[in-house]
C-alpha cells in the first residue's frame, strides 16, 4: 500500500489523536486566562510573558476559546468524514473541506509561533502544545487530499464511545484541576480602629461623566487658579501611569466674570483637542485674544471653526451652564478632583500627589477584590460542570469497554450468518 492509498479511517485517526493532543494544552490555557491565574504557567515564566504582551493582552482572551472550538470540531468530525463521501460544491468533504480547514488552522498556529519568535520574544509551553499538534495535523490532512483508496480498511477497534470518553477527560481534566476549591485560612477579624474613612456621596452631575468598569477621575479647575496650574503637569503625569484604565473629564470653571479662556477650552473640546489646549493654558494663561488664537494653531485645531465657535453665544452659554451645575453639585473649590466616590479639595504642596495615589490605589484594590470575587465565582460554577463530564466519561469509559470487547464477537456472528 502506498502512502496515498492509506484509508481515511487511519489518517482520520491520526487527526483525532492530535485534536485531543490539542485540547489538552488549550483547556490548561483556559484555566489561566479565564479561571485561577498562574495554574499551570507560573508568575514571570515565558508563557506569562506572552499573555501579558500587548499581543497577548489584544488577543490573547480568545486563544484559548478558540483551541477549545477548533480542535473539538476537528475531533467530533473525524467520526463521521473517516467513511462519508458528501460533497460540498463538488468537492469532498472528507478529501478536501475538512483538510483545508485544518491546513488554514496549521497556517494560523505557525504565524503565532513567528508572533512569539520575532515580537514579544517569548514562547508559551502551552501555546506551543497547541501550535506543535497543528502543525502535525498538516500531515494526514494532505495525505486526505492526495487519498486515492476507495476501499475502507477497518478502523482500530476502539469504539467511539471509548474517545468521547478520552475526549471529555481531556476537556474537562485540567479546568477541574485548575478550578478545584482551594482550602484558604480565614480572614482576620476586622478591627473598628482601622475603619477606612466614609466615601463621599457623588453629586449626580459628577457621576454623570463616569463608566463602568473604569477609574473615573474628574477634575473641576480653572486656568487663572495658580493651585490648578502646580497640579496639572503632575496629575497628568500619575494618570499616564494608568492608561486607559483612566476615564477622565476636565471641567473649566471662570474666576471672577472673565471667562474667554474657558469658552475657548469648550471650542477646543469641540474639535477633540483639549488635553492639547489646557496644556497651553496651564503653562501661561491668556484672555487676550490672538493668544487664544495662537494656541490653536499650535494644537493643529481648524482655525475657521474655532473663531466661529468663539464667537457662538451658544459656546458662552454652555460654560455659564457648566458653572451653574457645578455650584449646585457642592462646589467649595478649585482644584477638585473627584476619583470614583472620592473627593480631594484644593492642592497641598507639601503632600504633593500622595493624596491621588491613595485615591487611585484605594480603586484598585476595590477593582481587584471585585475581580477575585467575581474569578472565583467563574472557577466554582466551571468545576461543577466540569466534575460533571468527568462523570460522563467514567460512564463512558465502562460502555465503551463494554462496546470495544463485545465487537468481535458481533464481527464472527455476522461472517457466521454471511457463511450459512
Amino acid at each position: 500500500m502506498t502512502i496515498s492509498n492509506i484509508s481515511r479511517s487511519w489518517l482520520y485517526t491520526a487527526i483525532r489523536i492530535l485534536s485531543l493532543c490539542a485540547l489538552v494544552f488549550a483547556s490548561m490555557l483556559a484555566v489561566d486566562y479565564y479561571f485561577v491565574h498562574n495554574t499551570f504557567c507560573a508568575e514571570g515564566a515565558s508563557c506569562s510573558v506572552v499573555a501579558q504582551s500587548d499581543f497577548g493582552q489584544k488577543y490573547g482572551i480568545f486563544l484559548p476559546t478558540l483551541g477549545l472550538v477548533a480542535y473539538s470540531f476537528f475531533f467530533l468530525t473525524s467520526f463521521f468524514c473517516a467513511r462519508t463521501k458528501l460533497k460540498i460544491l463538488g468537492r469532498s468533504l472528507s478529501t478536501f473541506w475538512i483538510p483545508l480547514a485544518i491546513i488554514c488552522s496549521a497556517i494560523g498556529a505557525f504565524l503565532f509561533v513567528l508572533v512569539q519568535a520575532f515580537e514579544i520574544h517569548a514562547f508559551c509551553w502551552l501555546c506551543m502544545g497547541i501550535d506543535t499538534s497543528a502543525l502535525l495535523m498538516v500531515i494526514p490532512a494532505v495525505l486526505l487530499m492526495k487519498n486515492k483508496n476507495e476501499e475502507e480498511v477497518p478502523p482500530p477497534r476502539l469504539h467511539p464511545v471509548l474517545w468521547i470518553c478520552f475526549y471529555l477527560l481531556i476537556a474537562c481534566g485540567p479546568i477541574a484541576l485548575g478550578t478545584r476549591p482551594q482550602t484558604q485560612e480565614p480572614a482576620p477579624a476586622a478591627n473598628p480602629a482601622d475603619n477606612a474613612e466614609p466615601a463621599n456621596v457623588v453629586p449626580e452631575y459628577i457621576k454623570s461623566f463616569y463608566l463602568p468598569n473604569k477609574i473615573n477621575v474628574v477634575e473641576i479647575s480653572s486656568f487663572d487658579c495658580p493651585h490648578c496650574r502646580q497640579l496639572h503637569p503632575q496629575l497628568s503625569e500619575l494618570l499616564k501611569e494608568y492608561g486607559d484604565r483612566i476615564n477622565f473629564t476636565r471641567l473649566t470653571i471662570p474666576l471672577g466674570k472673565q471667562k474667554e479662556a474657558c469658552v475657548a477650552y469648550f471650542c477646543a473640546e469641540k474639535q477633540k483637542k483639549e488635553t492639547q489646549y489646557a496644556d497651553c493654558l496651564f503653562e501661561e494663561p491668556s484672555k487676550d485674544a490672538g493668544k487664544l488664537l495662537e494656541y490653536a494653531r499650535e494644537c493643529s485645531i481648524n482655525e475657521d471653526s474655532f473663531k466661529a465657535c468663539l464667537t457662538d453665544p451658544a459656546s458662552s452659554k454652555a460654560v455659564d451652564d457648566i458653572l451653574a451645575k457645578i455650584r449646585e453639585s457642592g462646589f467649595e473649590g478649585a482644584p477638585t478632583i473627584w476619583i470614583n466616590e472620592k473627593k480631594i479639595v484644593g492642592f497641598n504642596k507639601s503632600l504633593g500627589m500622595a493624596p491621588y495615589k491613595a485615591a487611585l490605589e484605594q480603586h484598585e484594590d476595590t477593582a481587584s477584590a471585585a475581580a477575585n470575587e467575581a474569578a472565583l465565582k467563574r472557577s466554582k460554577a466551571a468545576f461543577h460542570v466540569t466534575i460533571v463530564g468527568l462523570i460522563a466519561a467514567i460512564i463512558c469509559l465502562l460502555a465503551g469497554a463494554i462496546l470495544t470487547l463485545n465487537k468481535p464477537k458481533e464481527d464472527d456472528k455476522e461472517e457466521s450468518d454471511e457463511n450459512a
